[in-house]
């Protein structure tokens, strides 16, 4: 039941028999889970009238697809899965659910899958992600969307390769624009770029300070080979001035205030990689 009270929070799954009740899943669809992600206060609220809740199938959990870095998939992984196979449920946004809280008369979940405090995180994190995302500025994305038929080379692809390969520590990739962080630049004057690769120190520990490392170095090195090193002079379309592995710990709120959290946007629409978003709020 929800009102004051309720012990139904945002994450919690529910029993197949309950999800078939409500007309979510079919009898039959016993590898797919529902998901409740109303806040939690929204479920003890009185003045929120409805319930929202996202349903997916069941599978083994991708780095690619964690902890929010792809802006419509999630895999929710959870604490003690029953297999590998089975250790997440896949949620997309197209997959959600609202039902009148009067029609939600579930007295609990079901307690064989459950979620830490993290992937609860990962989920508020994502779910602020579709409508928090930052937009760059147009000639700043055509710049970064480079593309060379002749080799059939796409810029922001390769880059999004590079990242995704050392992806599984890595928290954010975020981009610094400075004072032309809103501004379309005319023709022949470079957007001046900073970007820091963050990531998770505690979790993650050398391994993931190695990968973040390892992006940067890889980030520098293709993009002083495609627009040119600043040092020469030779940068007109975009000029990267740094690119670093910052640890998380490092990372301050006056960073993150003043960056923006880059997602391949195209890559992410073909569901080929991921794209990122952390919110200052959540």
């Amino acid at each position: 039941m929800l009102g004051r009270g309720t012990a139904w929070r945002q994450g919690h799954i529910l029993k197949h028999e309950d999800a078939v009740s409500l007309e979510i899943l079919e009898p039959d669809q016993v590898a797919f889970k529902v998901v409740v992600i109303t806040h939690d206060c929204d479920l003890q609220s009185d003045s929120e009238k409805n319930i929202e809740l996202m349903y997916g199938p069941l599978k083994k959990g991708s780095s690619q697809m964690k902890r929010a870095k792809h802006p419509r998939i999630l895999d929710l992984c959870f604490e003690e899965p029953e297999s590998v196979k089975k250790s997440a449920v896949e949620l997309r946004h197209e997959r959600k659910v609202i039902l009148p809280k009067g029609d939600f008369n579930i007295e609990a979940g079901d307690n064989k899958y459950q979620i830490s405090a993290e992937e609860k995180q990962a989920l508020k994190q994502w779910l602020a992600a579709k409508y928090g995302r930052p937009a760059f500025p147009n000639a700043f994305e055509e710049r970064l969307r480079a593309f060379d038929q002749d080799k059939g080379f796409k810029f922001e692809k390769a880059v999004a390769e590079i990242i995704s390969a050392n992806s599984e520590h890595v928290i954010g990739v975020f981009f610094d624009l400075g004072e032309e962080r809103n501004n379309d630049l005319p023709e022949g004057e470079p957007y001046e770029l900073k970007i820091n690769v963050v990531y998770d120190s505690l979790e993650g520990g050398p391994e993931a300070r190695v990968s973040a490392e390892n992006i940067s170095k890889e980030l520098n090195g293709i993009f002083h080979k495609f627009y040119g090193d600043p040092l020469l002079g030779e940068s007109e379309l975009i000029e990267l001035n740094s690119c670093l592995a910052v640890a998380d710990t490092h990372f301050s709120l006056y960073s993150l205030r003043r960056m923006d959290q880059w997602r391949v946007e195209y890559i992410s629409l073909e569901d080929e990689s991921f794209g990122d978003f952390i919110g200052a709020c959540v």
